[in-house]
């Protein structure tokens, strides 16, 4: 370690600071007093708790071992001008970048760590701490400070080096130099937070930024340089989400949160920090994936676990580079699509494997984890007879419903998972709830499906392209994926909007070829749009996917279009309705 002389950031900070509520205050909501009131003293609470006084009652969240201050911070830039004067005053004090008196950079010379001396790192453990003599102590804390700096530089090889990320970008010296700066400070109940600090010149919504994490993680679930090191892993991706792709937190917070918590198993897979988070989600699955609260967008870190274990690391970081073009959900929807698959396929194979968890982990199969996880609860569990069908229910749009029904005659028990696969909606509305209506009997009724010799399902909903079903029978899968949809002759959606939909799904008539060709015409039958593309299946529908875009990869007028696909002899036509707003 060797002392380093910060240059004054008063000047760099306002520019930085200035800049972020210029952009984001044309799109920032209405917040009532109250609500301001509540950022504005949670941040106290992590900068300066001992400001707060008696006034603890006015926060409105449960603070206690707060994951990530990134959504808080993103908040209050986007929010700023709405504070009152005097409040604006003390937030940009409170952030600033921490004040320190030392520094020392890692081995592989891209990161420069910061603290003060009278903050010393302690993260030695309170029962090793008890038992030292000062002198002991601080060469204690060198050693954590020596494996933190190991940490950084196995995060920065993992994600950067091994996945493929783009490091984030330099910052202009705002440290007082082009690495990238790391702060330990006093941090009240937080891990850690990313601060983008100033917008990169010539780009849209990518930022610079620096890291900030815990001092002490006195109490914490995980505690000492184990919670460093989760920490560092997960920051370090908000610093690569923010600077290489896209700062568009409020509208996505979800994707930000449950990647960079994915990141923290992916790097240091034996430490099981984000286990605390799980019950958030496995007792709410019900819920839209895309919410934001209640700890589920750390829990959902399990999804990213699925999908690497299913794909590969790739399809993650694929998802990435369509964000700065797309909202988070369509961004998963269109990569899995590239991989091979349907959204609506893997959410529902999703919702299998977090049924085997827990006691029901089968070694081998799902996730590796499973064991540890908790069991997922379902919306409803119902007594099985012939009066007792069917039933009402609903779900939210993005997210899997769970229904135990036992048979005490036959002592069966059967887990259906219902599985709603909106991805529009779960950008526009995923607060909403669907209804969908399920029947189980023992013997052939009129729209049923045989499940076993024993057992007959129905299923009806609104725009049922969108549901599938799986059931588990005593433990055992005897239906996965079954999709819901009744065949479409038209396109979908239509209308097309290019501010809500990154696709439009064109129904083909399948022969041999797993290829088909696709015209898109004017309604005064301009030819607009040729090209050969190959079927994908689309919740349950053999279709072609298009953009939206003429051949020189350009928006069209709004307007009425027809379209012709032909796969071998089988010929298709149709219209569709494209809005450019």
């Amino acid at each position: 370690m060797h002392n380093h002389k910060a240059v004054d950031m008063t000047k760099y900070f306002l520019i930085s600071f200035f800049t972020l509520t210029i952009i984001y205050s044309a799109e920032a909501q209405q917040l009532n007093s109250t609500q301001l009131d509540s950022l504005y003293y949670l941040v106290m609470q992590t900068r300066r708790p001992y400001l707060l006084g008696n006034k603890q009652h006015l926060l409105s969240i449960d603070t206690t071992h707060v994951k990530c201050g990134f959504g808080l911070i993103s908040e209050v830039k986007t929010h700023f001008r709405l504070f009152s004067l005097q409040q604006q005053e003390v937030l940009r004090s409170l952030l600033n970048r921490p004040s320190s008196d030392t520094s020392f950079v890692t081995p592989n010379r891209f990161f420069r760590v910061h603290f003060t001396k009278t903050e010393f790192p302690n993260y030695i453990p309170p029962q090793i701490r008890d038992t030292l003599e000062a002198q002991y102590v601080k060469k204690y804390q060198e050693i954590y400070l020596d494996s933190l700096s190991i940490a950084l530089d196995s995060v920065y090889n993992f994600e950067v080096n091994y996945l493929g990320y783009p490091p984030p970008p330099s910052d202009f010296g705002a440290g007082g130099d082009n690495k990238y700066d790391i702060y330990i400070t006093s941090l009240g109940n937080e891990y850690g937070e990313t601060d983008p600090d100033s917008l990169i010149p010539g780009t849209n919504q990518q930022y610079t930024s620096y890291m900030m994490i815990n001092n002490d993680f006195k109490g914490f679930p995980t505690q000492g340089i184990d919670a460093a090191r989760v920490t560092v892993a997960h920051e370090f991706h908000h610093s690569i989400q923010a600077g290489d792709y896209i700062f568009r937190y409020d509208s996505d917070a979800f994707f930000y949160e449950l990647t960079s918590t994915s990141m923290e198993h992916f790097v240091y897979p034996s430490i099981k920090d984000y286990y605390q988070y799980l019950p958030s989600y496995f007792n709410n699955t019900e819920n839209s994936m895309s919410i934001n609260g209640s700890n589920q967008e750390y829990a959902l870190a399990i999804w990213n676990i699925f999908q690497k274990d299913r794909f590969g690391f790739g399809i993650i970081k694929s998802e990435w580079e369509l964000m700065p073009q797309m909202r988070a959900m369509d961004a998963i929807n269109s990569a899995i699509q590239n991989y091979g698959s349907s959204f609506g396929g893997e959410l529902n194979k999703f919702g299998v494997w977090m049924y085997y968890t827990n006691y029901r982990a089968i070694p081998g199969k799902y996730f590796k984890d499973a064991s540890g996880y908790p069991l997922v609860r379902p919306v409803a569990n119902l007594d099985f007879s012939s009066t007792s069908f069917p039933v009402k229910l609903s779900t939210a749009s993005s997210s899997n419903c769970f229904l135990t029904i036992v048979n005490r005659a036959n002592v069966d028990t059967l887990v259906t998972v219902i599985t709603n696969s909106d991805v529009q909606n779960a950008i526009d509305s995923n607060s909403s709830v669907y209804p969908f209506q399920f029947g189980l009997y023992n013997q052939q009724v009129a729209g049923a499906n045989k499940l076993t010799n024993n057992y007959y399902t129905t299923f009806a909903a609104d725009k049922n392209s969108f549901w599938l079903t799986a059931e588990i029978l005593n433990g055992d899968t005897v239906n996965q994926g079954q999709s819901i949809a009744s065949p479409v002759n038209f396109a979908f959606p239509s209308p097309f909007n290019y501010y809500k939909n990154s696709s439009i799904y064109i129904p083909v008539t399948p022969d041999q070829t797993p290829e088909v060709s696709l015209y898109i015409y004017s309604i005064s039958m301009n030819l607009v749009y040729s090209s050969n593309e190959m079927i994908i299946s689309y919740y349950g529908q053999k279709v072609v996917k298009w953009n939206g875009r003429n051949n020189n990869n350009e928006k069209l007028p709004s307007g009425v279009y027809l379209y012709i696909t032909k796969c071998g002899n089988n010929i298709s036509k149709g219209k569709l309705v494209i809005f450019n707003e």
